[in-house]
């Protein structure tokens, strides 16, 4: 990449026609905008070992594809969604979701139509602007306790212009799309990755179904083009910058935050999470020792700094309570690790030193009560059977099965 940047440079110095509908002049604006990033990236702390450069680059290029698809193909009036799958990792992206974006135009009717499959919630969330930029709120939300599904699985949904329940703006499968949204959300969340039937979902326009989608001109083009680049720059610069401030600077490496209701920054009510940064010294290991809670789903992950969950579909660096080996004191004990130290319950650092750990609870009832909070504990590598209880050996064809279990729902997941 670095030798793009002299190419890049001088393509935004060729001459050009001067209007402002130019599309050439708003493609070398774009190119500015990815070669600002790409020098920030260099300047980070985070850009430090030969696994984290490589990231950085990979964090770059999965924020300028997922600026091209969501501003320059994507369209309000005839939505397609767009997914954040294994391709594109972004924001702590959970490891057991499928997470579906489309752009809407606020107080226009829309409708979400699929099927649940062996999903353990599907939740339908409405934004307006960009709340983990800072510039923004969540609009509306439906989980899947408000979702009426029918014998077979599939639903139906409609986001409308009236505003159903007051206080809710949520009356049935009906759901308020309020002037302000910009975006819809669907999660597609599985704690269990031995099924196999993902479901599928979907999204119209009410009234443009059948109709013609007019050619895009040059201005149409250029506004696109303009905002791509806009887009790609702040998703470059966003997630490390949100990792430094709220997780680094935060709280001593190793350690772990009390558990957060996310409704108060934009997430969703009942969703609370625990998280913290690791830095694991060769020879040693961080225990994660989790409680189960109320919550319907819970979950632990590992990311790296640039905010991307690293590798799951071939690396074990996520783990769920249904997939876990809970110990004899009814606690989950997590080994955080670049070497196998044969316990069922691995997360697998993927060799990185330093990272982000996630840890997630849905559908809370009230609030997760201080004895049941996670807590982790550094440690050498040779204590692990006196500090985890019940402590199993597993052996190498369980891992090799595990693993090969785990590739395949994510390409069912996913149809790849």
């Amino acid at each position: 990449m670095h030798k793009l940047i002299p190419l890049i440079l001088s393509l935004c110095l060729l001459p050009s026609a001067q209007a402002s509908n130019d599309p050439h002049e708003a493609f070398k604006k774009l190119l500015e905008h990815i070669a600002e990033a790409e020098a920030y990236l260099r300047s980070s702390p985070f850009y430090e070992s030969d696994t984290e450069q490589a990231a950085a680059y990979m964090h770059l290029s999965r924020m300028l594809f997922k600026a091209i698809e969501q501003e320059m193909l994507q369209d309000a009036d005839y939505p397609f969604f767009r997914v954040l799958d294994f391709h594109i990792r972004e924001g702590g992206d959970n490891s057991d979701q499928r997470y579906l974006f489309s752009p809407i135009k606020g107080g226009q009717e829309y409708r979400i139509w699929g099927r649940r499959g062996s999903a353990g919630r599907v939740e339908i969330q409405l934004y307006a602007g960009e709340p983990w930029a800072g510039a923004g709120e969540s609009a509306a939300f439906l989980g899947t306790e408000d979702i009426e599904f029918h014998e077979d699985g599939t639903f139906e949904v409609l986001l409308t212009a009236s505003s159903g329940e007051e206080n809710s703006g949520k009356t049935g499968n009906r759901l308020h799309n309020p002037s302000s949204a910009t975006t819809v959300m669907v999660r597609q969340i599985y704690p269990d990755w031995s099924s196999e039937e993902p479901g599928d979902i979907h999204i119209d326009r009410v009234g443009f179904e059948g109709k013609i989608k007019s050619t895009m001109k040059t201005d149409e083009v250029v506004r696109r083009l303009l905002r791509t680049g806009e887009v790609a720059e702040q998703s470059i610069r966003i997630w490390p910058d949100f990792v430094q401030q709220r997780y680094i600077d935060a709280r001593p490496a190793n350690t772990l935050a009390e558990p957060m209701d996310t409704s108060r920054y934009g997430g969703i009510p009942g969703r609370w999470m625990a998280n913290g940064h690791f830095d694991i010294p060769e020879g040693h290991a961080l225990i994660v020792k989790s409680w189960p809670v109320n919550a319907k789903y819970q979950g632990i992950q590992l990311t790296d700094r640039w905010f991307a969950s690293l590798e799951y579909a071939n690396q074990i660096s996520s783990l769920t309570t249904v997939q876990s080996h809970q110990a004899e004191d009814g606690a989950f004990y997590y080994i955080v690790s670049a070497k196998d130290p044969g316990y069922r319950n691995w997360l697998d650092t993927g060799g990185l030193q330093k990272g982000i750990l996630l840890l997630r609870f849905d559908g809370v009832q009230g609030e997760i009560p201080k004895a049941r909070w996670p807590q982790a504990e550094l440690v050498r590598i040779e204590r692990l059977a006196e500090v985890v209880p019940d402590f199993k050996q597993y052996q190498v064809e369980d891992r090799t099965e595990q693993i090969r279990n785990r590739r395949k729902h994510v390409q069912i997941r996913f149809h790849r």
